[in-house]
C-alpha cells in the first residue's frame, strides 16, 4: 500500500457509520457514534468531574447521520442526562464501549490481532 492509499483509507475510516440502538424508554431507536482520536485525547479524565459519564454518554449519542444530540459542554443538556435512569444511561455508555472498540470482546480480539 502506498501513501495515497493509506490516506484514501485513511480518510474513509474518519466517518464510521453510527450504529443503532434501541432505547425504549427515550422512544425509540438511538444512535452512537465512534469517537475520533482527538475527542478521546480531549477528554480529561478528571475523577472529580462529577458528570463524567453524563459527558461521556452527550459525546456519543446522535442521530442517523452521525451528528451528536447533545453538547457536553451544555449544563442543560448534562443536567438532563444525569437524571437518567442508570440502566438507560449503562446501555447507552455499553453501546459506546463496543463502538470505540473497548467492549471486552473487542479488547480481547485485539489482544488476538
Amino acid at each position: 500500500m502506498d501513501r495515497a492509499q493509506l490516506l484514501a483509507a485513511m480518510e474513509a475510516a474518519a466517518v464510521p457509520k453510527p450504529q443503532p440502538l434501541d432505547v425504549p424508554a427515550w422512544g425509540g431507536t438511538v444512535y452512537v457514534r465512534s469517537l475520533t482520536v482527538a475527542e478521546v485525547e480531549e477528554q480529561t479524565g478528571d475523577k472529580a468531574d462529577k458528570h463524567r459519564l453524563a459527558r461521556a454518554a452527550a459525546r456519543v449519542v446522535c442521530d442517523a447521520d452521525g451528528n451528536r444530540l447533545f453538547d457536553s459542554t451544555s449544563e442543560a443538556d448534562i443536567a438532563l442526562i444525569s437524571r437518567q435512569p442508570w440502566a438507560v444511561l449503562q446501555r447507552v455508555l455499553d453501546a459506546a464501549d463496543k463502538a470505540n472498540g473497548a467492549s471486552a470482546d473487542a479488547v480481547e480480539q485485539a489482544g488476538n490481532g
